[in-house]
């Protein structure tokens, strides 16, 4: 009998004392917001690649369709960049065309094909542009924290500043701030044993900026990234890295891959976030075009 009193000790727990983890794990959502990346619009209606099924401004319509038509309202989307098809000015007008049709607020970050002046200065009205496009805000008590990941490195692989880091190593390490923290930036920031991701499209110092967030990791919900057009994410010491596909087309990476090479079987589409005090969830959406 000794050795079962344990057992039916804890059998009796009575169901109104949760487990400690549960006290501080509510479900309810702080935030929502969609994330889209990698755009490509061109101003040329015809523009495309032979890997692609549909031009860049098809599909870009066809995200703001599919965003419009959610159940619910997000509390803003966030572009993560490279919303041009190349750093031409005239691409700025044919995307605030398109994308003044959403119906939410959008923020927008530098891409590795992006012009960060003109896509500023066309598409959010702001002259002088932001040098880097680094900014912050806060919706609903959630801090999110924009990082410009196209310092000086060999495209398409980003590159962080030193005072980027120290930036960033300053709001982690900021021990009263509570609040659930957000970090976008464009490029895919830790390997992953690929070589077209780790050599060719990562950050270069995804490393200094890994550790930079260390600190923040308890209260950090995530990373989220552009640039790959994969719906991937990488789990690294608490810390949530997360990608989402292009509204154009879609790019594999298998073990040993050392090349670009299309996904002809991937969908266009897009991901909601939701943030809550203590946890992330993640819906991968497609659409048509």
């Amino acid at each position: 009998m000794a050795a079962s009193e344990p057992r039916a000790t804890q059998a009796m727990r009575p169901l109104s004392a949760p487990f400690e983890f549960e006290q501080d794990a509510p479900s309810e959502p702080r935030l929502r917001f969609v994330h889209v990346s990698d755009t490509h619009i061109s101003h040329d209606p015809t523009y495309n690649l032979p890997e692609a099924t549909h031009t860049p401004a098809e599909g870009a319509r066809a995200l703001v369709e599919a965003v419009n038509a959610l159940p619910f309202e997000p509390d803003f989307v966030l572009h993560t960049g490279d919303v041009a098809y190349d750093p031409d000015p005239e691409a700025y007008y044919t995307a605030r065309d398109i994308f003044q049709t959403l119906r939410f607020p959008v923020h927008y970050l530098n891409g590795n094909h992006d012009d960060p002046a003109a896509l500023q200065r066309i598409m959010l009205g702001r002259n002088p542009p932001l040098k880097p496009l680094d900014f912050e805000f806060e919706v609903k008590g959630v801090q999110v924290v924009v990082v410009d990941s196209n310092g000086p490195a060999q495209q398409p692989a980003g590159y962080v500043t030193d005072a980027q880091l120290t930036r960033l190593e300053q709001i982690a390490k900021d021990r009263f701030d509570e609040r659930p923290l957000v970090v976008a930036t464009h490029h895919n920031v830790l390997r992953n044993g690929i070589p077209w991701w780790d050599e060719f499209m990562r950050m270069r110092n995804g490393e200094d900026f890994h550790m930079a967030l260390l600190p923040a990791r308890r209260r950090l919900r995530g990373v989220f990234h552009g640039h790959v057009h994969q719906p991937v994410d990488t789990y690294r010491d608490g810390i949530l890295y997360s990608g989402t596909v292009s509204s154009w087309y879609q790019i594999q990476a298998f073990p040993g891959q050392k090349h670009t090479l299309a996904d002809p079987n991937a969908r266009p589409g897009f991901s909601v976030v939701t943030v809550t005090a203590t946890q992330t969830f993640i819906r991968r959406h497609s659409f048509d075009v």
